[in-house]
């Protein structure tokens, strides 16, 4: 098929893929290497390339949807999204000695806009493992930040469970997130379609102040515009005729359709993958927060076994950056 015939929005060029995703890679690679220059600091540049690197990992993955590329593969692009802002909080929360600042601003369009829609992301690629390293980077210590946001915390317990999330009755974007917000409150499948229905049809013009709106007219970066909290949203209320919502055109409906069709496939995640205990990486100098196998990205053949509460060590002389240990898929012992 022709790049025209599967591409999912009729913006984004031919050209304009080809070059931007060759450019990602090596713009990531940069920013591994050297500290932003725009920092008032080394350690403020560091913080500033970990969150460029966590921002091109997400367009990356707009960029792949939007040009009509498989959707399985987006599942572990996904998690190295997540795994960049883990490491962008890091380097926050040390900078600004606060581990209760949030990594993504609920009063900042952007911040909450890109928010949802990774939470969207999880909900439809079938990554609910992933959302509580998501919520580790907006909750703060001992939950200081739980309950912010009403949304948010609507789309968590619906995928959690209420005993595992916060009462909230504030929402920080009324504009277009409250038609959302009461469409995944409602219990009638048609006052649920409704709510869906207006919030899809404010959802572009009602965030114009976002830095990528409009970016497909002026050249300025355009990835995609997605509104995948909105298919998350038909997921989750167990919406079956969706055909009504197909007019927008950032509704995402071939991602609906694929988590539909694959659900039987990833309809179970195990304990290990859902346990907030073991799902973030966890800095080296921090405790071990459970016996196990854990291995860092930082060195290859990294497997090791820890002990709870002993400290995970560094890595010196990587070009990782910061060492972060993760619990192992694999919690066999080797073998002789």
């Amino acid at each position: 098929m022709d790049f025209i015939s599967k591409r999912r929005q009729q913006f984004l060029g031919e050209k304009l893929y080809s070059e931007t995703i060759k450019e990602i890679p090596e713009v990531i690679e940069m920013f591994r290497l050297h500290p932003a220059g725009s920092g008032t600091s080394v350690q403020e540049g560091w913080m500033i390339s970990q969150r460029r690197i966590a921002v091109n990992l997400y367009e990356k993955l707009l960029l792949e949807y939007t040009a009509g590329e498989p959707i399985e593969p987006l599942r572990q692009e996904l998690e190295d999204i997540i795994k960049g802002y883990e490491f962008y909080a890091e380097q926050l929360w040390k900078l600004h000695d606060d581990r209760n600042e949030p990594v993504f601003d609920f009063v900042v369009s952007d911040d909450y806009v890109l928010l949802m829609q990774l939470v969207g992301l999880c909900l439809l690629l079938h990554r609910q493992d992933l959302l509580p390293r998501l919520a580790a980077l907006q909750d703060g210590i001992d939950g200081e930040n739980g309950g912010t946001d009403a949304l948010f915390e609507e789309f968590m317990i619906h995928a959690v469970g209420h005993d595992k999330r916060y009462e909230s009755d504030y929402l920080c974007a009324l504009r277009p997130y409250e038609a959302l917000f009461y469409g995944l409150t409602e219990d009638e499948p048609s006052k649920q379609l409704k709510e869906l229905t207006l919030f899809l049809s404010r959802w572009y013009k009602d965030l114009a102040g976002c830095a990528w709106y409009d970016s497909h007219k002026t050249g300025g970066g355009y990835c995609g515009y997605w509104s995948f909290e909105a298919g998350a949203a038909v997921i989750l209320l167990g919406i079956e005729d969706d055909s009504s919502l197909h007019q927008f055109l950032y509704y995402p409906k071939d991602l609906v359709a694929w988590c539909r069709a694959n659900e039987s496939k990833y309809s179970t995640n195990t304990k290990t993958q859902s346990d907030p205990i073991t799902a973030a990486g966890i800095a080296a100098g921090q405790p071990c927060p459970k016996s196990g196998w854990w291995f860092t990205p930082a060195q290859l053949n990294s497997r090791r076994y820890f002990r709870q509460d002993i400290a995970f060590p560094a890595i010196e002389g990587s070009d990782y950056g910061t060492t972060f240990w993760q619990w192992s898929p694999d919690q066999s012992a080797p073998t002789l």
